[in-house]
């Protein structure tokens, strides 16, 4: 759970923005930390098999966690000290940051994959999912009630300093982990990311297509959160409480999900997670418009409405994209399946990550209007989803490549 709250506190696309505007820095420079690092994270998710391939994965990964922590240790003191023009450059910390959580999304399915049962993985992922949302949620609701700094400057190097602790606590737990299986470290693969690009397994195999297709539809969905916490510290960065309520309500959106989940697990499709996912996109979008359009008594509350949904929507695509991987993988060209896809999302959210950054700095109602359309086409475009029952999809493939299934695949 202690990787979750971590992931909560730290998540370099909503925390930063809000500390480089609350210290001084400029808005545009908050709107290019969140597609540097998405950038970056592809970068790290595309080397990690061969960084991995150098020690036992859970050490690595612990390591991986320590370097992240000791990465925001020194951006916290940095900030206090430093004047704000140097805030611009907080984009630097995003990248670092970003290259390594890539490489710890491989290692984390790797961990998991090799330490742990079948029946287990479920189970641990949605333990952690929802206790981390729940303790990130009381932390944040103690902070804001207890110790926030009415300034708001201190009260968001407090969450800082908090998914920190987090994280080492969670780097600490890894040296206990000893894999169940033969392996140790993940085995490096030949093949390059030129060589994927030109085997175009788009051609060979159909589904790659439609899977590209439809997620690139999805990246409006999948970068909801970021786009309107964007938003949130261009319009309210200097506020207290901004940046505590927007991690609050992100938590409660994805507990809102692992609901929705919990409920429907047993007959839910693809192409229903689908639905699901764009129709949350929607109500974000159409919550965005009526906060934009209401008085600012209200806004508060529409504004916490509008991330619930769009964290929900958000965790919904995550979960769709790594299932329908999940249904297609477990032949020889995964590897390049997997490179091909990973390179081909990877830039095209980093591309969609800039201009919705740039959006989220408008002064009005034009982004969520951009937002609702583009949620409803994808609403319209999810009912091509594949009808696959998801508790009928095989987890476990017989071969290597099973811990690089979803890296680079979460935003």
């Amino acid at each position: 759970m202690s990787f979750g709250v971590a992931n909560h506190l730290t998540a370099a696309a909503v925390v930063l923005p809000f500390i480089c505007v609350a210290f001084g820095g400029s808005a545009f420079a908050a709107a290019l930390i969140f597609p540097v690092f998405t950038a970056a994270t592809l970068l790290g998710a595309v080397v990690a098999p061969r960084v991995l391939a150098l020690r036992p994965v859970a050490r690595s990964l612990a390591l991986i966690l320590t370097l992240i922590a000791a990465v925001f240790t020194i951006t916290g003191f940095g900030i206090l000290v430093v004047s704000p023009g140097w805030l611009n450059a907080l984009w630097i910390v995003a990248a670092v940051v970003g290259l390594l959580s890539g490489i710890a999304s491989i290692a984390v399915v790797e961990v998991m994959s090799s330490s742990l049962a079948t029946s287990e993985k479920a189970a641990l992922s949605v333990v952690q999912s929802t206790g981390g949302a729940i303790l990130t949620l009381v932390i944040t609701v103690l902070l804001g009630l207890f110790f926030l700094d009415p300034n708001g400057r201190d009260a968001h190097i407090a969450l800082l300093w908090i998914g920190i602790v987090a994280m080492l606590v969670a780097a600490l737990s890894l040296l206990r982990i000893r894999p169940t299986g033969s392996g140790s470290a993940i085995t490096p693969h030949s093949i390059g990311i030129l060589d994927a690009l030109r085997s175009r397994p788009d051609r060979k195999s159909p589904w790659v297509r439609e899977f590209l297709i439809t997620q690139v539809l999805f990246l409006s969905i999948a970068l909801g959160t970021s786009f309107y916490s964007v938003h949130g510290a261009t319009v309210n960065g200097q506020k207290s409480a901004a940046l505590h309520y927007i991690v609050a309500v992100t938590a409660v959106g994805s507990l809102l999900f692992t609901a929705v989940w919990t409920l429907s697990r047993h007959k839910a499709t693809i192409r229903g997670l689908l639905l699901t996912a764009a129709a949350l996109g929607v109500f974000a979008a159409v919550a965005a418009l009526i906060a934009d359009y209401s008085g600012a008594e209200v806004l508060p509350i529409l504004s916490g409405v509008v991330i619930v949904f769009a964290a929900a929507g958000g965790a919904a695509t995550s979960s769709t994209r790594s299932t329908w991987m999940y249904h297609n993988l477990g032949h020889e060209n995964d590897t390049e399946i997997i490179i091909f896809c990973q390179v081909v999302l990877g830039v095209t959210a980093t591309g969609v990550g800039l201009g919705l950054s740039v959006l989220a700095r408008l002064d009005t109602v034009a982004p969520a209007w951009v937002m609702l359309i583009l949620s409803a086409y994808a609403l319209f475009h999810a009912r091509r989803g594949p009808r696959v029952r998801i508790m009928d999809i095989r987890t476990d493939h017989g071969h290597s490549n099973h811990g690089r299934h979803f890296g680079g695949f979460h935003w």
